[in-house]
């Protein structure tokens, strides 16, 4: 009896302590020596999207920047756009005011019949018009007469050139603006009237109003059909209209300014060419 219960209480010991062995111990997350805390295991988490938002910052203010210099780069180029139109406005400015000195000093070769009548360049071949020779007699009142229309002449001349002036030396198309128009009212009949339509043509284009650059080349096509500045008058009237969504009519004009050749001719055929 003594025995079985020695046993037995050897039995139960061994159970006992293999059962404790078994047991897993117990470690508080928070304090565990063998791995990760649950703090630990979020911090990666938090630093990619604190990564993330960096890298999204970097890229906003790289665009900003480049946003920027694109900014700097379209205004220098209109700077320079503006100068390059200013430039050949001159130019174009600079040939039509010496074009139109030398045509109105050989339009203004004047003659006298023998009815003491003025006689110009125009109607000196008219064969009803009989030239007044050395032999011939003078009237009086014929000298007052051509003197008060070379007067009236240069008065012409100097009005369309201190306005043609103000765009070639002065480059204020606004007071040109006002002078060309003044010329056009105070001098109805002057020879630089195509001309002086013309140019405000071109200072209207360059400020950007069709209409009235419209108008103005209109005018020269009409009344000035002969005129050298009709055949570019018809191509720019093309380029207008077809901005404006005529293109029949925008047609009709280039043309027009391909029936004589010339540069003119050549900038309108290519026209046609790029948009019919």
């Amino acid at each position: 009896m003594k025995n079985l219960v020695v046993s037995l209480a050897v039995i139960f010991f061994f159970s006992v302590s293999a059962n404790s062995q078994n047991l897993t111990p117990i470690v508080e997350a928070s304090s565990s020596l063998d791995g990760p805390s649950l703090t630990e295991v979020s911090l990666p988490e938090e630093n990619q999207a604190s990564k993330l938002a960096s890298n999204q910052f970097d890229v906003m203010q790289d665009l900003r920047d480049e946003v920027r210099s694109l900014r700097g780069l379209v205004e220098e180029l209109s700077y320079d756009l503006q100068k390059m139109k200013q430039r050949q406005l001159d130019d174009y400015l600079d040939i039509d005011r010496r074009l139109s000195i030398q045509n109105i000093e050989v339009n203004s070769t004047e003659v006298l019949n023998s009815e003491g009548e003025l006689v110009t360049a125009d109607n000196v071949d008219d064969p009803s018009q009989p030239i007044l020779t050395s032999g011939d007699p003078v009237l009086d009142p014929t000298p007052v007469l051509a003197d008060s229309v070379r007067d009236y002449e240069v008065a012409v001349r100097q009005d369309y050139e201190a306005a043609s002036n103000k765009l070639l030396k002065d480059r204020n198309i606004d007071s040109a603006t006002v002078a060309l128009n003044m010329h056009l009212v105070d001098f109805p009949d002057s020879p630089f009237t195509a001309n002086a339509h013309y140019w405000l043509g071109e200072i209207y284009l360059l400020k950007g109003d069709t209409e009235l650059a419209r108008k103005a080349f209109k005018t020269i096509v009409d009344q000035f059909p002969q005129h050298p500045k009709s055949m570019d008058s018809n191509f720019k009237l093309g380029k207008i209209y077809f901005q404006l969504g005529d293109r029949a009519i925008a047609k009709e004009f280039l043309l027009k300014a391909i029936e004589n050749p010339g540069g003119t001719a050549t900038k309108a055929q290519k026209f046609l060419e790029q948009n019919f």
